[in-house]
């Protein structure tokens, strides 16, 4: 019984050690050991800018082409001329002034596709990512009621210590009307899956730039009075978590806000804590996504038997695979068998942030009629990619390999998870520190059948 497993091992090593395309046809294993990069923030001017010279630029939008182009999971690019893409942008991208610029160039490329998955990342906005930093104001914004509102600020930012907060509209930034400002950037942002999506690609280029550079920048308070606060750009971590607690109703609260893998754990954790809540509120709102295996076995805690959910798309209509095809990594049928762990009545909350794994959760729960989705249209950008790229120079390449569609047909990229309830974002909701969507969402909650009295002795058993 040894020799064939000796056989067998013999084999595989002997296809790894010749880096065998039949062994790992997507490469999928050299993508999940990418190393981090090095540093590059403290780099002199100049520096960084000559770092990688035509040739360098030639062989990284050489990869960066062709690997979309040969694995891309749509053939027909999303209606796009794929090839016609790079004729637009290699001039661009080979006579750009910065090593920073050709990236951003190259990452304008990859946006033609109108995928939020599919990108470049430069070798310092790459290694950030893998720290989970942001370099940043400390705010967040959005157009709503027709001016730039706060949405969020960073305890730690200048911006909290001016008194910058949620509700307040930016109305002047670097010296320029906020609107003008923003018209410009979202001019510049990349191509995305929907307007939210771009959105978020225009208001980093206002908030974002190198650590220690500031920008004054004025604020209306909700009377309409102004005020202007110098604000320095700083780095911010934001380490992926799930925290959660018994609301006053009764109801168990979860809050996640990243689908990383290593917060699969904690996640089951939390909902096995509130397993006796007669109703459950899931927050997903903010969150980006990740692992769409910790999603289906997160999942999988709130149904019984087995579910059919959906389907994978792929570029070939076959699975994708490793070692000689024996091994699905992703599987076309999408199926998860449930644990009956909690069987309640539960509220699913998401918004314009919240994307990719988060609506594949949302959009599961809903369209199986297990949860009430509660907030705002979300992000629209539900396509996968199993890991990073390095690309030739540094950089890192994102693309698109796994579609996917709902058993009705229906496809939530471009489109977003439409919620069951509807609560839109108000200024005057901001101002007051009101949050409608957990109060609409514990209303939804009562109507499936638990009431506060039911709920609070629950919560005491």
């Amino acid at each position: 019984m040894q020799k064939p497993r000796c056989i067998a091992a013999l084999a595989l090593a002997a296809s790894l050690a010749a880096g065998c395309a039949a062994f790992d046809p997507h490469n999928l294993l050299s993508r999940r050991s990418s190393p981090v990069v090095p540093s590059h923030d403290a780099l002199e001017p100049g520096v960084l800018d000559s770092a990688l010279g035509e040739a360098g630029r030639r062989d990284a939008l050489d990869f960066v082409w062709t690997t979309v182009n040969e694995r891309y999971y749509d053939p027909a690019f999303n209606g796009v001329d794929w090839a016609a893409a790079r004729e637009r942008w290699s001039p661009r991208a080979l006579a750009a002034a910065s090593d920073e610029e050709f990236w951003d160039f190259l990452d304008h490329m990859a946006g033609e596709l109108r995928d939020a998955h599919t990108r470049v990342e430069s070798p310092r906005r790459a290694e950030r990512i893998e720290r989970h930093e942001s370099v940043s104001l400390g705010f967040a914004f959005q157009p709503l009621e027709g001016r730039l509102v706060v949405t969020s600020v960073h305890p730690d930012s200048d911006a909290h210590w001016a008194g910058v907060r949620p509700g307040m509209a930016l109305d002047q930034a670097g010296g320029e009307p906020a609107t003008a400002a923003y018209a410009r950037a979202l001019a510049e942002a990349r191509e995305s899956s929907t307007a939210l999506s771009r959105h978020r690609s225009a208001a980093r280029r206002i908030l974002s730039g190198d650590p220690g550079t500031r920008v004054i920048a004025t604020f209306l308070r909700g009377d309409g009075t102004p005020f202007t606060a110098s604000l320095e750009r700083r780095r911010f971590v934001s380490t992926p978590r799930v925290t959660h607690r018994a609301l006053p109703s009764g109801f168990g609260y979860v809050r996640l806000t990243s689908w990383a893998q290593s917060l699969q754990g904690g996640m089951i954790e939390a909902i096995e804590e509130h397993r006796k809540a007669p109703g459950l509120v899931i927050d997903l709102r903010g969150n980006p996504g990740g692992s769409a295996l910790m999603v289906r076995n997160v999942a999988a805690r709130l149904f019984e038997g087995k579910v059919e959910f959906g389907r994978a798309l792929t570029r070939t209509g076959k699975p994708i695979t490793l070692a000689f095809d024996w091994f699905e990594v992703i599987k076309l049928k999408q199926v998860l068998e449930g644990t009956g762990t909690y069987l309640g009545p539960v509220a699913v909350l998401v918004d314009a942030a919240s994307g990719s794994g988060s609506e594949l959760f949302a959009a599961l729960l809903q369209t199986q009629g297990r949860a009430t989705v509660v907030g705002q249209t979300s992000c629209g950008c539900l396509l996968a990619y199993m890991g990073y790229a390095d690309v030739p120079g540094g950089g890192k390449l994102a693309y698109s390999e796994v579609g996917f569609a709902f058993p009705d047909g229906r496809r939530i990229e471009g489109v977003g998870v439409v919620p069951d309830v509807p609560v839109p974002l108000a200024v005057a909701d901001l101002l007051a520190g009101r949050d409608r969507v957990l109060e609409a969402a514990q209303a939804a909650l009562r109507a499936k059948g638990g009431d506060a009295a039911s709920a609070r002795r629950a919560s005491a058993s």
